[in-house]
């Protein structure tokens, strides 16, 4: 019998769990990017500043994400992940009707710290899934359907939450006499949930039952705790250059999706359709077009230059992207803002999708996860707390334009330094990914 046929298969339900947890992913962007297009009209209403707009959107997902991402994990190694993922759709949900609720910033504050711990049991569930229900190629299939579905969601999102925006705007003065009292956006929050019903029935349905546990000797597990922090003491030159370059990109490519749409509704005047049909298509095209670029590209180089390749094209797309940091002060109308939006999206994705090959050749497999998830933790904090600082920033500036001259303040240095970094990161790089080579030989 051919053994790859034994090796590349997929478990009962496999597609139908992949497909399913991803329209899961879609209503929960659909919550977090309501929060984004609603902002202007939520920010008059509720009286906040662009700090406090800052903090709700930054500090409240990006500190409070990744607090609950490990008990998420612990608990989903050890019960049914249905009854997980259930209860993290609940929490996002009622998060999201508390957001309608809000009136003041303490209330939205809090409203949006429940979505965040609700959403926080995506990435590990998700993460989780693939090894376990795709064997073999089938398993780079669902992965690579996995990381472009998640862009395609945030397209979605933003499509839909300005669809319903609008939606209500118009028909608000045919409402019902005790809706009519409430603002087009608190509806838009409660409107949103109302799928929350019909998620928790196709969870039902899912293969997402734990995994069977491994037993492991004890003193295997502590010698294997200890080799992380040595592994890491070895190699500090590469982890500060590399991932304080990735860490210099998240941090100025972090306040873009959330603030832009803010500044054309206040400097154009856009409407929530407006801004999630543009900034939807931006992010799409700018998505589909990185992914494409970085593939190719790699495909040529890594033949002939090796590892080094993924850093050397992150590096060269950052530089050449730096142009374009210094126009978004200079925009005179959405469609330019827009247009920057996905020049901006192309390159952060060309570089995003070389990142898990850049980390994953940094290490062995005896301590790749747990490497990887220092990243991601770090990650969040640099790219959640990218909102609050051009929020700050903004306030401190004032003028009509202060936020699209907030962005261009927070993100020109922070990407400026990124290159910098990456560029003189290569030796390090491939020293420590030969050594990595020869732990796996």
């Amino acid at each position: 019998m051919n053994p790859t046929a034994q090796t590349d298969h997929v478990l009962p339900g496999g597609w139908y769990t992949l497909w399913a947890i991803l329209i899961v992913t879609v209503f929960a962007f659909v919550d977090r990017q309501l929060l984004v297009l609603a902002a202007d009209p939520l920010a008059k209403s509720l009286h906040l500043t662009d700090t406090d707009l800052g903090l709700v959107q930054g500090v409240a997902f990006s500190v409070f994400t990744i607090v609950a991402v490990y008990p998420i994990a612990w608990f989903a190694d050890r019960f049914d992940r249905r009854y997980v993922l259930s209860g993290c759709v609940l929490v996002w949900s009622l998060g999201t009707a508390a957001c309608g609720l809000a009136r003041n910033f303490h209330e939205l504050f809090a409203a949006a710290v429940a979505m965040a711990a609700g959403e926080a049991g995506l990435g590990p569930l998700t993460m989780s899934i693939v090894p376990d229900l795709f064997k073999g190629r089938k398993r780079v299939l669902a992965n690579g359907v996995q990381y472009v579905a998640a862009y395609v969601a945030i397209s979605l999102a933003l499509a839909l939450g300005g669809m319903a925006l609008s939606a209500l705007d118009h028909l608000h003065p045919n409402l019902p006499t005790m809706l009519r009292g409430w603002e087009a956006w608190r509806i838009a929050f409660f409107a949103v949930v109302l799928p929350t019903p019909f998620l928790l029935v196709a969870i039902a349905f899912m293969n997402l039952r734990r995994s069977a546990s491994r037993s492991v000797a004890g003193k295997v597990v502590e010698a294997d705790a200890d080799r992380i922090w040595a592994f890491l003491r070895q190699h500090w030159v590469a982890m500060a250059t590399v991932l304080g370059s990735l860490g210099l990109y998240l941090l100025a490519f972090g306040g873009f999706l959330v603030w832009l749409p803010v500044a054309t509704a206040r400097l154009f005047g856009a409407t929530p359709a407006q801004n999630g049909l543009g900034m939807g298509s931006a992010t799409g095209i700018g998505m589909f077009a990185g992914v494409a670029f970085s593939t190719l590209l790699l495909k040529r180089l890594m033949p002939r230059m090796g590892r080094i390749a993924s850093v050397r094209v992150a590096w060269c797309v950052m530089l050449v992207t730096t142009p374009v940091l210094l126009c978004f002060p200079w925009v005179m109308s959405t469609w330019q803002a827009y247009a920057l939006m996905g020049v901006m999206m192309l390159s952060g994705t060309a570089i995003g999708v070389l990142v898990p090959t850049m980390l994953q050749d940094m290490t062995s497999s005896a301590v790749r996860a747990r490497f990887l998830a220092i990243y991601a933790i770090a990650a969040g904090l640099l790219s959640g707390t990218a909102p609050s600082i051009v929020g700050a920033v903004s306030d401190a500036i004032g003028g009509n334009r202060s936020v699209l001259h907030a962005l261009s303040v927070v993100a020109l240095p922070a990407w400026m330094g990124g290159t910098v970094l990456m560029m003189r990161s290569e030796r390090y790089f491939t020293a420590m990914s030969e050594a990595a080579a020869c732990r796996e030989a």
